[in-house]
């Protein structure tokens, strides 16, 4: 059905690459609110549409009368162009120009269900509605109009990519480079989590250390303490025991001369009453030898003058012995 050569197959290539960046800028500036340039390149070309165009082109030339097919071929072969050239721009150049991952359904980024039907609906009206005009305008251009164009295109389209690549391999060196500096900055970051980590365990390991020892001179000096207040106890014991001593031999001494007081006083007192005794005997012998010369005398005057009556003192015996009571008592 397609019956075209190199140039014709090129210039439509061109066409769909233009008109896959109107599409595609227009739908994302409408998205994002502001104008936006899609694609790799800076001109207004991008060549997944034109590619994605002529591979559904050849490969729904055999099931064109069938819709369905064309619409499961178109997507099906799409979604492979898309998905391995995301893998090879990101390998290439280190930079998704195209990220799916915010999808329900989609595959590391590069494709997902959505695009994969959009592809399929894009194909139908490919084949069946926008082919067949636009090849018509495109190859009914005068021969020589066709090549210019297609040359000046081609000129243009190689002259973006080769900036556009050069820009892309200067980014992906730039990317490349950081990225090494991060896995340089993460290994020297290791390396110091790893020193600070050997400092922070000799640290822990010093401060257990000191800790052990400073329990050890604490345990010391309490053991010592106690040592010390033993013996001081010891002392204070020794000396309450000699101080306990030293009351008891004053306690004894004391009572010794208190017993020895109370012999004296009691001697004294029996030696005070033998006298008292001896004396109340001297004056009792003495009252006798007087009473006896009282009655001689009286018998004496009785004889020369009967009718004398002497008044002699009268003592009785109970007098008499409250007397001695009281001189024994002196």
């Amino acid at each position: 059905m397609y019956s075209y050569h190199f140039t014709e197959w090129l210039a439509l290539f061109y066409f769909y690459c233009i008109f896959g960046w109107c599409f595609e800028a227009a739908y994302v500036s409408l998205k994002e609110h502001r104008p936006v340039n899609r694609g790799f390149m800076k001109g207004p070309w991008l060549p997944l549409y034109g590619s994605g165009a002529v591979l559904i082109l050849w490969l729904t030339l055999p099931f064109q009368e069938t819709p369905a097919l064309v619409f499961l071929v178109g997507a099906a072969g799409a979604t492979v162009l898309e998905y391995v050239t995301g893998v090879v721009m990101l390998r290439l150049f280190k930079v998704r120009y195209w990220d799916y991952s915010n999808q329900r359904f989609q595959f590391q980024g590069h494709i997902c269900l959505t695009s994969t039907i959009a592809w399929g609906l894009l194909s139908l009206l490919m084949v069946y509605v926008v082919h067949e005009p636009v090849a018509g305008v495109v190859l009914g251009l005068p021969e020589d109009v066709s090549s210019v164009l297609t040359f000046a295109v081609t000129v243009l389209v190689a002259y973006d990519f080769r900036g556009a690549l050069k820009e892309a391999l200067d980014l992906r060196d730039l990317l490349i480079e950081a990225e090494q500096l991060r896995a340089e900055a993460e290994k020297r970051l290791e390396e110091k989590k790893r020193v600070l980590e050997a400092a922070a365990t000799f640290t822990e390991a010093a401060a257990r250390e000191s800790i052990a020892q400073r329990r050890e001179e604490l345990a010391d000096r309490m053991e010592r303490s106690a040592m010390q207040l033993q013996e001081k106890r010891e002392q204070i014991m020794g000396r309450v025991e000699r101080s306990a001593t030293g009351l008891q031999e004053k306690k004894e001494q004391l009572t010794d001369r208190m017993g020895k007081g109370s012999a004296e006083q009691q001697e004294k007192k029996a030696q005070r009453t033998e006298r008292t005794e001896r004396e109340f005997a001297e004056l009792r012998e003495r009252g006798e030898q007087l009473m006896q010369r009282l009655e001689k005398s009286t018998e004496q005057l009785r004889r020369r003058n009967p009718s004398l009556r002497p008044e002699l003192p009268e003592i009785s015996i109970e007098e008499l012995r409250e007397r001695i009571r009281k001189l024994r008592e002196k």
